[in-house]
């Protein structure tokens, strides 16, 4: 059973609990952007946004199993548009993955999504990861443009579905 519980940049705990996920999942940083996991890696997750967007738009989310955090997401509410969320990464240990974690964390996001009253959800995935953008296929979204930043090794694939 998978849980999902807000996380804060003031706990040192949460901080080192996304930095341990981030250090799980080294082939994602390396894959996106030719360098291992960082502390770096850590504020963005908490403090990327956006410039459009207030620190208030932003929530972001531990995914457990037990006691244990095996996963984190960031969603940016009202982004592009009033009524869609961003989800800006979705990220599990790579001892979790394949298991099914990522189908429930996003329908925990959605239900969420839901209640807040946001229709739809958007979100890019680097096209030099070609797992996760399978998944996202799988899970029904589908490609709406392409965009490029010098930060990736790879396209920006943009993808969108409804939120059921």
């Amino acid at each position: 059973m998978l849980t999902v519980l807000p996380l804060s940049n003031e706990s040192a705990s949460d901080r080192a609990s996304v930095l341990r996920v981030f250090v799980e999942a080294a082939s994602y940083t390396a894959l996106v952007e030719g360098r291992p996991p960082s502390e770096s890696d850590v504020d963005d997750f908490f403090f990327g946004k956006p410039v459009s967007k207030a620190f208030a738009d932003k929530t972001v989310f531990g995914f457990y199993a037990g006691q244990d955090m095996i996963g984190c997401a960031d969603v940016i509410r009202a982004y592009p548009a009033h009524d869609c969320i961003w989800i800006g990464l979705m990220l599990f240990s790579e001892g979790h993955q394949g298991r099914g974690y990522g189908r429930a964390a996003l329908r925990l996001l959605f239900e969420m999504a839901a209640t807040w009253g946001y229709r739809t959800a958007q979100l890019a995935v680097v096209a030099t990861n070609a797992r996760a953008y399978a998944f996202w296929k799988r899970e029904g979204f589908a490609e709406i443009r392409r965009a490029s930043n010098a930060r990736f090794t790879g396209e920006l694939i943009v993808m969108q579905r409804a939120i059921l």
